[in-house]
């Protein structure tokens, strides 16, 4: 390369000083300094004669590492780093002024080799924190934390031993960012670290509330809930809230109605338009959304309520503000029932559009997980699963990992309670989360996927080649404020209910059912479903029918028939099928009507593409047919369960249902 044109090898020097490749823009910019003016002609030859290439996205990089290193090596090794030093002082002078996008990381990662000689030069170590700092901010926008950590780190080693008191706004700006970068990095112990520094630097509290706000942020991520409660109460108490110590049943069922009553009179237009000017209000209404999370997972659910009353209330006597959208989503999902579905769903919607206009981006996991959880979960489970999925990968590259695992719980469960995935292409996603979560710490995400993973192995091959070593750690299972015990219930019931054990199944569908829930929730809805199917196929053995048993089976269809009113897409098979369970069990009753009660239900299902639900209604068509001594259409539809219950991937229940055909042609044998 000795032998190179001088333009030639200076580009080729500076391409190698910058990687294996590079945004052509930079050269551009270099091209205009005139220590380096033929960069520019030394690309279209070094292209020409094969050294480097332009690619699709507007890069231009080495043909092969081989050639970048011969290119480095064109610069002496004691002369490196000023090449370095000078090539990122020269980019810095033609972009002076202007908006260079990532440009500036590039900018600052070769000024920072010249570190030695910035730091004989205080004004000029100020000048490069900024740099560094500027750096940093770009790389979290662009979700890039490690990499701003980096250089967030740097700009701090280049402050003066005093920075805190000769450069104190810069000091305190630098220190946050660098805490939240470690925050998105899982490097939680060095972000609390940070965060102590700046407690202890700070001149005033309202210098140390973002601070606060990030720690309790933290303290989430690590399942630190009443750290998390007890940092966000102190800091409202300051603002000048007054947090109870103690919120009684009574106190929400008082302010429930009032907020709502003020929902009706004020939201709309006019109110939309109003933005909340107060600095104060607004810190106060981000300590509550967090104070809402915190108070979740550790007080019972009527103090969570309470606390997004407030919030609304004073979101509504404000103005909006970027926080209006979860507190009405939180809002929805306390208060919604099928009674003012009407009234409450647009207001959810409302506030998914109203986060689109503040550009709510980073708390695009929070917003879909609290929709997704009450109103939205009207909508089809296959779009609510998609929709937290994308809330996952939000919330993991804005840096929200312990949000992000929370919708993938979500999404996960909604994949399976409806069919949406194939049992083993579930069984993959989840492990794929689990396997994340060896970084992003959250043992309370991991045991919920543990538990739906081990449905998921059970229903495919009852764990035989599925099951993994670790399993989800429940806790106490007599402690009703145990926030896993829900799920356990509901998964007990779901793997009971598959295998065939109605009797089981039935002892977990009441215990779940027993449990203070909210007034809709979709899970309860999918519980009574079963509960109805349960107590169905209990009367079917009974040698006289249980009027009692009968009245609860005519109240669950008279609420499925409302669920599926307001839902089709996810309840309409379920009650189709209930009703035509219903309709068989009895002893009159007209076998062709019946014939196409289970028809209905079947044609439901698979309108709404639950593979899993088509199968169970053409499984139950099967019996009933069986029953009536109808062999020919039982196998017809034990033929047809088989092959949705082979795509849905459980082999459970393909083996199930082949041995009842195989029992049916036995008989047809002998007869």
């Amino acid at each position: 390369m000795n032998g190179l044109s001088d333009d030639m090898q200076m580009l080729l020097k500076a391409m190698a000083c910058f990687g294996t490749s590079i945004d052509e823009s930079v050269i551009k910019y270099l091209n205009e300094v005139p220590e380096y003016v033929g960069v520019g002609e030394g690309l279209e030859k070094a292209v020409t004669e094969g050294y480097v290439e332009r690619s699709k996205e507007g890069n231009v990089k080495f043909v092969h590492d081989k050639v970048r290193e011969a290119a480095y090596d064109l610069i002496p090794d004691e002369a490196k780093n000023q090449f370095h030093y000078d090539l990122g002082k020269a980019l810095l002078s033609a972009c002076e002024g202007r908006d260079v996008g990532d440009t500036i990381l590039v900018i600052a990662s070769q000024i920072n080799h010249g570190k030695e000689s910035i730091q004989k030069n205080d004004e000029l170590c100020i000048s490069m924190a900024e740099l560094n700092m500027a750096a940093g901010e770009k790389a979290i926008e662009s979700c890039r934390h490690k990499t701003a950590y980096s250089y967030l780190d740097n700009a701090l080693s280049l402050l003066p031993d005093d920075h805190w008191n000769s450069n104190y706004d810069l000091s305190l700006r630098v220190s946050f960012m660098m805490a939240s970068a470690a925050n998105s990095s899982s490097m939680y112990n060095e972000a609390e670290m940070l965060l102590q520094r700046i407690f202890d630097k700070s001149r005033c509290t309202t210098d140390k509330l973002p601070s606060y706000h990030l720690l309790v942020t933290i303290f989430l991520s690590q399942g630190k809930v009443v750290d998390a409660y007890n940092t966000c109460s102190s800091m409202l108490s300051h603002l000048g809230e007054t947090i109870p110590e103690t919120v009684t049943p009574q106190a929400v069922e008082a302010i429930v109605p009032e907020t709502l009553q003020m929902v009706r009179e004020i939201y709309g237009a006019e109110w939309l338009g109003k933005k909340i000017e107060n600095e104060s209000v607004r810190q106060i209404l981000k300590f509550y959304t967090a104070l809402i999370t915190a108070s979740y997972f550790f007080k019972q659910p009527h103090v969570m309520a309470y606390f997004v009353c407030r919030m609304v209330k004073l979101s509504l006597q404000h103005g909006v503000s970027k926080y209006t959208p979860l507190a009405f989503l939180q809002l929805s999902n306390i208060v919604m029932s099928f009674d003012n579905a009407a009234f409450i769903y647009p207001i959810a919607k409302s506030a998914m559009s109203l986060a689109e206009r503040f550009d709510l981006s980073h708390q695009q996991a929070e917003l879909r997980l609290n929709f997704y959880m009450g109103a939205g979960s009207l909508e089809h489970f296959h779009s609510c699963a998609e929709g937290l999925r994308g809330g996952f990968r939000s919330g993991l590259s804005s840096g929200n990992a312990n949000m992000a695992f929370y919708c993938a719980v979500l999404a996960a469960h909604f994949s399976f309670t409806s069919g949406e995935k194939d049992l083993s292409s579930l069984m993959t996603e989840i492990d794929y989360y689990l396997h994340l979560l060896e970084t992003y710490k959250s043992d309370m995400a991991k045991n919920f996927l543990l538990c739906i993973r081990e449905t998921v192995s059970i229903l495919i091959d009852k764990g035989e080649a599925t099951s993994i070593e670790a399993k989800a750690s429940y806790g106490d299972l007599n402690d009703p404020g145990n926030m896993l015990l829900e799920t356990y219930n509901f998964h007990q019931m779901l793997r009971n209910f598959w295998q065939g054990y109605s009797q089981r199944a039935q002892f977990y569908v009441e215990k779940y059912l027993s449990m203070k829930r909210p007034k809709v929730n979709c899970d309860n809805y999918i519980m009574k479903f079963y509960h109805g199917l349960n107590t169905l196929d209990i009367l079917k053995k009974k040698t006289t029918v249980i009027k009692t048993k009968m009245e609860e089976v005519r109240v669950i269809i008279a609420e499925m028939k409302v669920a599926a009113y307001h839902s089709e897409a996810n309840h309409g098979h379920m009650l189709r099928l209930l009703e035509a369970e219903w309709s068989g069990v009895k002893e009159a009753h007209d076998g062709s009507a019946v014939a196409a009660s289970y028809e209905a239900a079947i044609a439901a299902a698979r309108n709404s593409k639950f593979i899993h639900a088509e199968g169970l209604a053409c499984e139950k068509a099967g019996f009933y047919h069986k029953r009536m001594k109808d062999a020919q259409s039982a196998m017809k539809y034990f033929n047809q369960a088989r092959e949705c219950y082979a795509k849905w991937g459980s082999n459970v229940k393909v083996a199930f249902v082949q041995r009842e055909l195989d029992a049916l042609a036995l008989e047809g044998l002998r007869s």
